[in-house]
């Protein structure tokens, strides 16, 4: 049992999240130990290594580059989104460019004037 609940203690402190409320910051993420990127800061820019449980932008006038996300959440506006892949995309937000090298994400755009194109 306490081999057990040591195992748990150690697989639960491992991941971690980003969380960005400030504006005008620089994060490079390793998404292996920080799982999930909180943003509803403006103008920030993030650079992701490794593919990131979620992404979640609620601010304004953020750029996210790098590697890929398996969900990203999109409310914000003017926002830039430059991923190798990205598996899903919900978009509320207005005025975002979102761009993917791999396989086209199952979009739900609700917003107005968002693109979501190939890399080119």
């Amino acid at each position: 049992m306490k081999t057990l609940l040591a195992l748990l203690l150690v697989s639960s402190a491992a991941l971690a999240d980003v969380n960005e409320m400030d504006n005008n910051k620089t994060h490079a993420v390793d998404c292996a130990k920080d799982a999930t990127v909180r943003v509803s800061g403006n103008g920030n820019t993030f650079t992701l290594k490794g593919t990131c449980k979620s992404v979640q932008i609620s601010g304004n006038k953020n750029t996210v580059k790098g590697d890929g996300t398996k969900a990203l959440m999109l409310s914000g506006d003017d926002n830039k989104i430059a991923l190798a892949t990205i598996e899903n995309a919900a978009i509320s937000g207005n005025s975002n460019s979102v761009s993917y090298k791999g396989k086209k994400p199952t979009v739900s755009d609700s917003g107005n004037k968002n693109a979501v194109t190939p890399a080119k």
